[in-house]
């Protein structure tokens, strides 16, 4: 299997940015010798994978943007990403690319038009191997959109002529029908099988629960930016799969953590009841993985071995003790789980708060000394409590008072806080969508949904509500957001021998 891995990851690279080798496979594009047993699928299953873990394993420059912060220390890197720096977002060297993305779709792909191939492969089997496929395809393709708006649909594995880019509404429906493919073959989570029959445990892979939250999470992000309220309420309903209980035996059982502690202990660590979608952090794998979630920036004292308080004022970002006592009012249980000591004066330093979601870090002892190899949890993509959230969301968007508050309330009753609209910021309940944004703002903090919740709900430009990401969101005009300035600049590499390639209106305009 080395030589098609070497062969589609030079492929993807000739079309979405440059390939220095020359490798083809036995007999073209056919692959005649391979996809002989379902070892050669899962291989190729494995190493897709394994890709995702790679993107998903870092942290993205609208994660950055979107991060709730009232300090940034000695890192202007970050200030300029922050303050959307033109000379710096359209730096080739840079620049976030997207040949990561589709390299797995081009894969996804490549183990479509093949599986068939396998001599005696179950059509369970089939169906377990096109589900993975579909989903990591409709994954790719929903981040893709996300950050670059306008991106290339893929035709499939053997197609190596130019690409143009395509809408970004027809990117984001190729996510949904690809989601929708996956939903239909794939069993619960519970039921997923390996090639030896074995239970698979990892919550990377995808089910029938994963693609529904998926479909949530892309429904409520095309409703809102297209202003479209059928696809609202296509979101609340692909929600109410993982949330009602009339749903839980096709879809599966997930269930809200008990407390904030549980939160931290459970379900930021990996693969709890709450949990839907995550990246799979496997040391086993990759000795080093850094700061792969947003989270991990501001982790110090106590947490970090050998770290002492006023290591505090060295890392990166930081929130003041003032900020998180205006988020969280006192009863929240978040609080003392998300905080450490947050009420003790002897933690007072230089104002700034410990970050305490996090508690799990990683060293291994190499010679003498002892390495910090990175957080040793998984990385949440999607739970239980985002999806009630999201779905409130987008019921407040409909006029859907009653149950938007229910949902709003089922979280806020969990951690002890007060019930909307008596709670902490909610103006006496005159603004029931902002409320519910600052409360995806408590319970996901710093899990990396914040800048597409604000994009979402309309909080940019001159004429925003609110002012809830960096100041320079809120000198970005109409004519601005229109040609993109939310979106990420496309990579210079996709330019690479392709004429049909063009940037987004906004940023041409102002790259030098």
């Amino acid at each position: 299997m080395r030589r098609i891995f070497i062969y589609m990851i030079c492929f993807a690279s000739l079309v979405f940015g440059g390939c220095d080798l020359n490798l083809e496979p036995e007999n073209g594009v056919t692959f005649d010798h391979y996809f002989q047993e379902e070892s050669d699928c899962n291989a190729l299953l494995r190493q897709m994978e394994a890709d995702l873990r790679v993107i998903w394993s870092a942290v993205t420059f609208h994660e950055h943007m979107g991060l709730l912060t009232d300090r940034v220390y000695n890192a202007a890197s970050i200030e300029k990403v922050r303050n959307l720096d033109p000379n710096y977002l359209t730096d080739r060297a840079k620049q976030q690319q997207w040949k990561p993305y589709y390299n797995v779709i081009t894969n996804t792909h490549l183990l479509e038009e093949n599986v068939g191939r396998v001599p005696n492969l179950e059509k369970k089997r089939q169906s377990f191997y096109l589900g993975q496929v579909y989903f990591m395809r409709a994954a790719c393709y929903f981040w893709l959109s996300r950050t670059w708006g306008d991106a290339v649909i893929v035709k499939n594995s053997s197609y190596i002529d130019r690409y143009e880019k395509s809408p970004a509404v027809e990117v984001i429906d190729s996510a949904i029908a690809n989601a929708k493919r996956a939903y239909r073959l794939l069993p619960r989570f519970d039921k997923l099988r390996d090639l030896n029959n074995k239970a698979l445990v990892s919550k990377q892979y995808g089910s029938r629960g994963s693609a529904a939250a998926l479909l949530a999470h892309i429904y409520a992000w095309k409703g809102s930016v297209q202003k479209n309220d059928d696809d609202l309420r296509a979101s609340v309903d692909w929600a109410s799969r993982l949330i009602e209980p009339q749903y839980q035996d096709s879809v599966g059982v997930y269930t809200l953590a008990e407390s904030a502690e549980e939160v931290v202990t459970s379900v930021m660590d990996r693969n709890s009841a709450e949990g839907i979608f995550e990246i799979e952090i496997n040391y086993a794998d990759i000795s080093y993985y850094g700061l792969f979630f947003p989270g991990s920036y501001f982790v110090s004292y106590p947490v970090m071995r050998n770290s002492g308080k006023n290591d505090i004022t060295t890392i990166n970002y930081g929130l003041y003790r003032s900020t998180v006592l205006n988020m969280y009012e006192e009863g929240d249980e978040r609080r003392d789980a998300f905080f450490y000591a947050l009420d003790s004066a002897g933690m007072n330093t230089a104002d700034l708060t410990y970050l305490y979601k996090w508690r799990t870090p990683r060293y291994e002892s190499s010679g003498s000394s002892i390495d910090f190899k990175g957080m040793d949890c998984n990385r949440v993509l999607m739970r239980l409590a985002d999806i009630y959230l999201l779905r409130a969301e987008c019921e407040a968007k409909l006029g859907m008072t009653v149950q938007a508050r229910e949902d709003l309330n089922a979280i806020r009753g969990r951690r002890k806080a007060n019930l909307f609209p008596a709670g902490k910021n909610d103006d006496g309940g005159s603004d029931l969508q902002y409320s519910i944004f600052l409360e995806r703002e408590r319970e996901l903090l710093f899990e990396g949904h914040r800048y597409y919740d604000a994009v979402r709900n309309g909080y940019y430009g001159q004429n925003s509500r609110h002012r809830v990401l960096p100041d320079a969101f809120y000198n970005l005009t109409d004519q601005d957001i229109t040609e993109g300035a939310l979106y990420l600049p496309v990579p210079q590499m996709a330019f690479n021998d392709n004429d049909l390639m063009i940037q987004n209106a906004y940023w041409i305009s102002k790259m030098k």
